[in-house]
């Protein structure tokens, strides 16, 4: 079985065709084609099914697609630990990541990171927390960043950093004159902006408005895939929400939004940092989750001293 076989194999599955495999590893596409079908013959069973629009995994396909990423991820490795990449970082690393950290954490992460690492390259996807999950569970992502800690005992969660979840309303003397002080009868009337099933965010808040005794459901107005999304409803007066205090730190010091907290229950929750416990861990993944690791124990650090 030639690396080269699998290196083709994994473009195909990542780009979806062989058109895209072949632009991507700079190869002709009857060359791409060839590998797939010595790397068939090889296994004995199919892996790949061309459907009208793209290539999918067959049921085979899915069974061998986590060896064929750690078998390449073992070559580099290989090489890094010989000196012949060591001398500095550098590849690329797949970071998938929940709307709060993907749009609040990482560009400044990756301007800090870029100090250190300048040849390395990120490629980041954005999901709902559940949709983090399982790229790093399918070997999709290298790493994952998001506030849900999985119950599969592949994906390893390391905490990283807390978050506070707050409420958020219009800037208007409606709720100036609440003077920071939110009354939880008047939340039971209020109508909300909510994030959508399997965000970390809407499960917080859930959390949160069982805590304050809001047996009903909320009101809600609008159900919306991102807190940029979040943010943009409230301002427009579409209603209230709970989110991320990241989300909300720039909107709330310009006086666009009004932020509200109720320290009477808990409003904190984990930002975790996952890997796949069976991924080979390369020179260039483990120097970013160290690298991550130091950048929010400084973020911490630095707002521990302002309290």
């Amino acid at each position: 079985m030639r690396l080269e076989y699998i290196e083709s194999f994994i473009s195909v599955v990542n780009c979806k065709s062989f058109s895209g495999a072949a632009k991507q590893t700079f190869l002709s596409q009857p060359t791409i084609s060839t590998h797939i079908k010595h790397l068939e013959s090889e296994l004995g069973v199919q892996l790949l099914v061309r459907s009208t629009k793209d290539v999918v995994l067959s049921e085979a396909g899915l069974i061998f697609y986590p060896y064929a990423v750690r078998l390449l991820e073992t070559e580099k490795e290989a090489l890094a630990q010989l000196g012949k990449s060591e001398s500095k970082v550098q590849g690329t690393v797949t970071v998938a990541a929940s709307s709060v950290p993907c749009n609040y954490i990482l560009p400044q992460f990756l301007k800090y990171s870029r100090k250190i690492y300048p040849d390395l390259l990120y490629k980041l996807c954005e999901g709902d927390s559940d949709k983090v999950i399982q790229s790093v569970l399918r070997f999709e992502a290298d790493l994952g960043v998001g506030s849900i800690m999985s119950t599969n005992e592949k994906c390893m969660c390391i905490p990283l950093i807390q978050d506070r979840i707050v409420l958020v309303t219009p800037n208007t003397v409606e709720y100036q004159r609440l003077n920071g002080k939110f009354p939880v009868e008047r939340l039971k009337k209020e109508v909300f902006v909510a994030r959508e099933s399997g965000s970390g965010t809407k499960l917080a808040a859930e959390s949160i408005e069982r805590a304050l005794g809001l047996q009903d459901k909320p009101l809600v107005a609008v159900q919306v895939e991102s807190s940029e999304m979040v943010k943009r409803g409230v301002k427009q007066g579409l209603g209230v929400a709970f989110v991320s205090n990241f989300a909300v730190a720039e909107e709330v010091e310009q006086g666009k939004l009004l932020k509200f907290e109720f320290p009477e229950v808990k409003t904190s929750r984990q930002l975790y940092l996952m890997y796949h416990r069976d991924r080979v861990m390369t020179h260039p993944v483990s120097s970013v989750i160290k690298a991550f690791r130091q950048y929010c124990q400084n973020i911490t650090d630095q707002n521990n001293s302002i309290n």
